[in-house]
This record gives C-alpha cells, structure tokens and sequence, in this order.
C-alpha cells in the first residue's frame, strides 16, 4: 500500500478541497499519513492570496523536493491556488514537480495520480498502459466549475469542520486575485449541502461553519428560492448540530432576515465575520467597496441592537496604496469607534493583474509594518474591555483539549484557529475532549478568558 502525505496551506476552503481529495484517495489502495518524510507521493495544497502566502508555498514546495533524498517521496503535486495561477513559473523553475491540480478539479485527483504513476515508468505503477499527456498541463482551468459534492475525510475525533455553501466572488475589489483563481460566485445546490451535513451529523460533528467568500448572497444565482436565512433555518431546524457558524458575511448582505432567524435559533451562533477592509471612505472607495463607514456603522449598530450578545470580527488591510496618514489616523479612530470583539489586521501586499497594484504611491514596508503596530496596539485595549463584559457570566464551551493539566476550548465567541481560548479550571472533574460544559467566566485577558467548570457537559 501507498502512502500518501497532504500538505493544506492558506485558507479553511483550502482545508475542505484537501478533505475532498482525501476522501477519494481514502477510498483507493493508499495509505492516508502525517509525515511528509515517509510518503511515496506528497501533495501540497496551495495558497497565493497574498505574497507571503506565495512565499510559504514555495518553501515547502521546495523542503518536499528534497524528500526525493531524504525520504519516500516519488511523486510530488502541487495542487491548489498557486497550482492554478503559476504553473507554467513552477513547472521551469521546479522542475522536481511531477505534476498540477487547478482549484476546479481536485475530485481529478485519482486520475493525476493515475496518469503520474504511468509516467514514472517503474514497479511503482500498476499499470502498464502507455498515457501520452503533458501532465504539467492537466487538470487545470475550469475555474467556474460547479461544486461537486464528494466524500469528506475527516481526521479521528474530529468535532469542528467547514462546510463550503458558495464559491468564488463577483465584488471585484482592486487589490484582490480571488475572482482570477476561484472565479465568479456560485452558490452550492441545497440538495448537496443538506447531504453532506448528514454526513457530518453521522460522525458526530458538533460544530459546522458555513463558508464561503462571502455567504451573504447565497442562493441569489440559483432557481431555488432559498436565501442564506432560509438556509439557516431548514439546518437548525433538521439538524442537532450544537454550533452553525458562518464565515464570511459582507456587509451589504446583512439583512433583518437573517438577524432574526439568527436570533430565532439557539444553535446559530451569534457571531459576525464581517472582512471590511477599511474604515476611510478614500481607501474604501479605492479599494472598490460597497459601502460608506456610516452604512458599514448603522450596520454594526443593527446587529448589536437585534442581537446584544453577537460577537463582532472583521479584517483590515493596511497601508493600501495612497493611504495617507490622515486616513490611518481615521481609521484608527473609527476602530475604537466600532469596537469590534476581534480584529485580524493584514499588511497590503502588491497583486500582479489586480488594478491596485498600478495605484500610484505605494506605501513603504517599514511604514506598513509600523501601521500594523499601532492598529494592533490599539486593539488589543478593545478586545480586553470587550472580554470583560462576559466576567460572571456562565458560558457553554466546547473544551477541545489539555495541555500542562489544563483544559481549553472555546464558547460561541470564537471561531477555531482565529480567535482566542477559554481556559478551564477543572475543579478536579475529568473533562470529555469534544463535549460541551458550563463554565463560570472569573477573568478576562486580551483575547482569552479563564473559567470555572460548573457542571458536567450540558449537550
């Protein structure tokens, strides 16, 4: 038996397009491992969102090429976003690469693999069949492809995982490549996604997390007459998930529809991730934004009337191209104006094929660099005083594991891998990795909180 090795990169869709491929692979004569060093055939799934993304990437492109040395490795694909957009620079410049997979055909993995294994030309192939294919150009295009629905793997005890509802985007933002690797919106037919959801609720799943670009048009571009809330709805209403989280939600989207099923269903987590980029109405504009700092704060100021305990993330991009220090002083003030719960702050970086990259006056990486210090500051005194405000209060947390004789998990202010942690005294009772208990919140830090264990798990 073959062992197959996947590396994921970048962002949680990549994370559902590397399950997709395992989940074929799983079915097949391989064997599915964690260490790279032992696999026979290795497949990086990439990212080129941002340059350092692209960075990443190559440097583990490059540590797998010389595991044809070190280790096992006979096959490397490279599959993905950077896959998709630079094939032809990886295949001259690496050429130790054996072979491509493009964003619209990992469900084609079994075939390259198959075609690949041919080409080796040794007792590593099962076949002996002779394929005439330029392989460092397969499986590519098609970036508008419709989302297949395939077996999933998930990894044992698994207890949070994604669930990809739309595709690509149609907002066209100047500094964004997204639309040129993943390609227009498209929404995911509803038979599928409740399909897979009962694949999900079979194995135990305790927490799903609806993705996508941004999920607030979902259904506009399908015959279905289903909206995101409606959606939503048939979910918590068919389903016993604990947790439906949604991930990502532009702002023009958010309608009083969706706060209200939100608010109608206990299962639906209150919390918005809402990626608004900036806060100044110049860079806003510049950027190819919808709307205006006083839409984006009635909007803000909707969901927190509708909905007094939701949880409020977004994301910001600093140092755009023409950003003056007027508009990140602007933009410092409106932050500790909205206050948001969480805040991820991203450095701009310069896109090739995007029309922000010929923006005139580019901002230096060291004033970036010192941008992204205060915005960070400055946050970090929100997110304390916000934490505060769950002092005395007893939460459901999802405790995801023990380190140092200490449990952690999360309640439904955090999303997974992005946010911060609910640290659990015990008070001596073993807790069950993957349940849910009642924890009496006793301090608050930064971006964490510290609780007592109440009771035993409540679901």
């Amino acid at each position: 038996m073959k062992n197959i090795h996947v590396t994921t990169l970048g962002c949680d869709k990549n994370t559902i397009d590397s399950e997709r491929m395992l989940g074929l692979i799983e079915e097949k004569n391989y064997h599915i491992i964690e260490d790279p060093k032992m696999a026979d055939i290795i497949i990086v799934n990439t990212c080129c969102f941002i340059q350092s993304a692209k960075e990443q990437s190559i440097d583990y492109i490059l540590e797998y090429v010389n595991y044809r040395k070190t280790g096992n490795c006979r096959l490397l694909i490279v599959a993905g976003c950077m896959a998709e957009r630079y094939h032809l620079e990886l295949a001259e410049e690496i050429p130790e690469i054996d072979g491509f997979l493009g964003v619209g055909h990992f469900d084609d993995i079994l075939d390259l693999i198959r075609i690949l294994e041919v080409k080796s030309n040794n007792d590593f192939s099962d076949s002996g069949e002779n394929i005439e294919l330029d392989h460092k150009k397969q499986f590519l295009g098609e970036i508008d492809k419709a989302i297949i629905g395939t077996k999933r793997y998930l990894k044992k005890d698994t207890i949070s995982t994604y669930v990809r509802i739309s595709e690509g985007c149609d907002h066209g933002c100047t500094y964004c490549v997204i639309p040129k690797i993943r390609g227009k919106y498209r929404s995911r037919k509803s038979h599928e996604i409740l399909k897979e959801l009962a694949f999900l609720q079979e194995k135990g799943i305790k927490e799903i997390i609806l993705i996508g670009q941004d999920i607030a048009p979902y259904g506009d571009d399908l015959n279905e007459d289903l909206d995101l809330p409606d959606l939503l709805e048939i979910i918590a209403s068919n389903f016993n998930f604990q947790w439906i989280r949604m991930m990502y939600l532009y702002p023009e989207g958010i309608t009083d529809k969706l706060l209200k099923v939100v608010d109608r269903y206990p299962a639906i987590c209150p919390y918005f991730d809402i990626p608004l980029q900036h806060l100044n109405d110049d860079i806003l504009r510049k950027m190819g934004r919808k709307m205006s700092y006083e839409q984006i704060k009635k909007t803000v100021s909707k969901i927190r009337i509708a909905l007094p305990d939701a949880v409020l993330r977004t994301s910001i991009i600093t140092g755009f191209p023409g950003e003056t220090l007027n508009n990140h002083d602007d933009l410092l003030k409106k932050i500790n104006e909205l206050k948001f719960d969480h805040l991820g702050v991203f450095k701009y970086s310069q896109e090739e094929n995007t029309p922000a990259a010929l923006f005139d006056n580019q901002i230096p990486e060291d004033e970036k660099e010192k941008r992204y210090n205060e915005i960070m500051i400055s946050q970090q005194g929100i997110s304390r005083m916000n934490k505060e405000r769950f002092l005395r209060q007893t939460l459901d947390v999802l405790i995801e594991g023990i380190e140092d004789d200490s449990y952690f998990g999360r309640f439904y202010g955090d999303a997974p891998e992005i946010d911060g942690t609910v640290f659990v005294d015990n008070k001596g009772l073993p807790l069950t990795i993957g349940s849910f208990y009642s924890v009496r919140i006793v301090d608050a830090l930064e971006y964490d909180l510290i609780g007592d264990v109440e009771n035993e798990f409540t679901k």
